[in-house]
C-alpha cells in the first residue's frame, strides 16, 4: 500500500526492472454530439472515450491485457485470468471512484487499473496523464483489501506528485476506515476506538478526526482543494519538507477552527523532520 517513489525505490532495490517515464501521452478526444433523429455523419463516426494507453514504465505493463472494461472514470486491465468478470471489479471501483470524489472534492478525470498475479503488492504510481492503481488478483474482489487506499493515492496526487510520506499514508488509510464505515457499511464508528492507540500508524490524523468529528478529514481536503494551486507549487521534489508540513498544517488547523500544532506536538509530530509515520 505505498505510493509511486516508495514503491518504485523498493521494487528496484528488490531487483524489478523499470523504466524511466516517457513524456505525457494526451487523453482520446470525447465522441462528437450528433442531433437526435439525425443519422450520424461518416466523417463523425463515435469515439469510444477514455484514458490513453499508459505509459509502459514498469514490468508488469508489458504483461498481456487479457480482458478491459471501462467504467464511468475507471478502466481496468485484466493482466491475470481471463476467468474474471471484470464488470464486477469495474462496477466496484467505480462506486469507490464516486464516494472518493465526494469524499476529497476534487478528483482525476480517469483512474487506470491493473489486475495482475504476481504484484508483491498493491501500489499506484502516476508518470503519466492518469493515474494507476495495481492491484493483486487474488483479493481483486474483496473491497476491504485496498480498493479505497490505493484509489486515495490517485486522488491526492491531483493535489502534487510529492506530498510527505506520513500524510499520504495517513489520510489514505483515513479513506480507508470511513469507507468502511459510509461506503460499504462493514463498520460502525465506535471501531475507530480500537485503532486509538500511540503505535497505530495514522495515530494524528485519526485523533483529530475522534476530536473534530466525522466529517473532519473531508473539511481538511476541501481547505486543500482550495489551496489547489498553492499544494501543486509546494508537493514537488524541489520543496522542503517542513513547508509541505506548513500548508497541511494550515489545513488541519482550518478544518478544525483551531490551531493543532500543539496536539500535533503532544503526539511526536515534528513538522521539520516528519518524513514517516510510526510503523513504516
Amino acid at each position: 500500500m505505498r505510493s509511486s517513489r516508495a514503491v518504485i525505490a523498493a521494487l528496484a532495490l528488490a531487483g524489478w526492472p523499470t523504466l524511466a517515464p516517457p513524456a505525457p501521452i494526451p487523453q482520446t478526444a470525447p465522441s462528437p454530439q450528433v442531433s437526435p433523429g439525425s443519422p450520424p455523419s461518416p466523417s463523425a463516426a463515435p469515439q469510444v472515450e477514455g484514458p490513453a494507453d499508459p505509459p509502459a514504465t514498469t514490468e508488469w505493463h508489458r504483461e498481456p491485457v487479457l480482458d478491459r472494461k471501462l467504467a464511468k472514470n475507471v478502466l481496468v486491465l485484466n493482466h491475470a485470468d481471463a476467468t474474471l468478470e471484470i464488470a464486477t471489479i469495474a462496477d466496484l471501483l467505480q462506486q469507490q471512484y464516486d464516494w472518493l470524489a465526494n469524499y476529497v472534492g476534487v478528483a482525476p478525470r480517469w483512474i487506470i487499473v491493473h489486475v495482475g498475479a504476481s504484484y508483491p503488492l498493491g501500489f499506484m504510481i502516476r508518470n503519466g496523464p492518469d493515474p494507476e492503481m495495481f492491484l493483486q488478483a487474488g483479493s481483486i474482489f474483496d473491497t476491504s483489501a485496498n480498493y479505497a487506499h490505493e484509489m486515495m493515492h490517485c486522488f491526492m496526487s491531483e493535489l502534487g506528485r510529492s506530498l510527505p510520506h506520513w500524510f499520504n499514508e495517513s489520510l489514505s488509510d483515513m479513506a480507508y476506515l470511513d469507507a468502511e464505515l459510509s461506503l460499504w457499511k462493514r463498520r460502525r464508528e465506535p471501531w475507530l476506538a480500537t485503532l486509538d492507540r500511540i503505535d497505530y500508524r495514522s495515530y494524528e490524523l485519526l485523533t483529530l478526526r475522534r476530536a473534530f468529528g466525522a466529517n473532519y478529514l473531508p473539511r481538511v481536503l476541501a481547505e486543500l482543494a482550495k489551496r489547489r494551486d498553492d499544494c501543486r507549487a509546494t508537493f514537488t521534489d524541489a520543496a522542503k519538507l517542513d513547508a509541505k508540513n506548513a500548508l497541511i498544517l494550515e489545513a488541519l488547523a482550518a478544518a478544525a477552527g483551531e490551531d493543532v500544532t500543539p496536539r500535533m506536538k503532544e503526539m511526536g509530530f515534528d513538522p521539520r523532520t516528519r518524513e514517516r509515520q510510526r510503523g513504516y
